[in-house]
């Protein structure tokens, strides 16, 4: 390493910090937070950061600050033939050319792993907490529905559905100054009302740790909420379905024989998914063969960055 590359930092002026990718919650929290600053989207306390990313492009608060990909800037990456070389920058936004960044993200280990990330962070305040909202599957639906087309939507850390261990609720969270807590509440206590719901609250931080995801279904805001409830009724597994960035995240039991499980529960759903421009990922199974388009794009990479096919 040298002055090229990214060293250990807290810019807390831009509000970015650069860890090492085997940070877990602890590490990150512990550097960012004597600064008021704080990291929102992790999926797992004790994991490293770079398995969080792996797991999912989405965390509960991308509901509003968007994927991992757009929450990091920069990074030190180790190529396969150990090679190390500095991607991205330590500032929101840049002009770089090809976005390299974003690809190597969402390509797990292929073309060699993360050393150290820049994240973005985002001001911590002294309040918050978490409202669900408990009622018909109908009215759940339509109150979510509601939530996503509402000017309080960017103030909610998550709006989820939650399914698969009973009746399913939505789930709420907001982090934000102490005094505005009663301005999201007043909204929240309407809804319910208006949808014959039951809310209950819980003061905190606003942040959910749901930890790692054994599958991931991407898919539209609209077929978000039916996909998870079809998901959780028809095989009795727990199923988040992270309303405003449609995205269902899938838990199963432990013991699973994962590969046949996975399969399973994608293939029905496989062929509608790609119809409409959706997808799915898990960390258990190999990422399928890409088109040719791809291949052909993926071969001359290999080959600059002297990769064995």
């Amino acid at each position: 390493m040298n002055e090229r590359f990214f060293e250990p930092f807290v810019d807390a002026v831009d509000g970015v910090m650069c860890v090492s990718a085997a940070a877990d919650a602890a590490d990150i929290a512990g550097q960012s937070a004597p600064h008021g600053l704080r990291f929102p989207l992790l999926l797992q306390g004790d994991v490293p950061l770079s398995e969080q990313v792996a797991a999912s492009a989405f965390a509960p608060a991308s509901s509003r600050f968007g994927p991992y990909c757009d929450n990091i800037t920069g990074m030190n990456w180790e190529l396969p033939d150990g090679r190390r070389v500095r991607i991205g920058e330590r500032v929101v936004k840049s002009t770089t050319g090809y976005d390299l960044l974003r690809f190597l993200i969402g390509t797990g280990t292929r073309f060699g792993r993360p050393l150290d990330y820049v994240l973005r962070l985002r001001p911590a305040c002294d309040g918050g907490g978490m409202f669900s909202l408990h009622g018909s599957p109908e009215s759940l639906e339509t109150a979510a529905a509601e939530i996503l087309r509402s000017s309080f939507l960017h103030w909610f850390e998550s709006v989820d559905w939650i399914g698969g261990n009973g009746e399913p609720w939505l789930r709420v969270g907001v982090h934000c100054p102490q005094m505005e807590w009663t301005v999201f509440a007043d909204f929240l206590s309407s809804l319910a009302e208006r949808h014959g719901l039951t809310l209950q609250t819980a003061p905190g931080d606003g942040q959910v740790i749901d930890g790692l995801p054994d599958l991931v279904l991407k898919t539209a805001p609209d077929r978000v909420i039916p996909l998870a409830r079809k998901i959780a009724n028809d095989s009795g597994v727990r199923c988040i379905a992270l309303c405003y960035c449609a995205a269902v995240h899938v838990y199963l039991p432990d013991g699973s024989n994962f590969l046949e499980r996975i399969t399973t529960l994608v293939e029905p759903e496989a062929i509608s998914l790609n119809a409409i421009g959706g997808d799915w990922h898990s960390r258990h199974v190999e990422p399928p063969n890409p088109c040719a388009e791809e291949s052909a794009w993926i071969e001359t990479l290999e080959k600059e960055w002297s990769i064995p096919a």
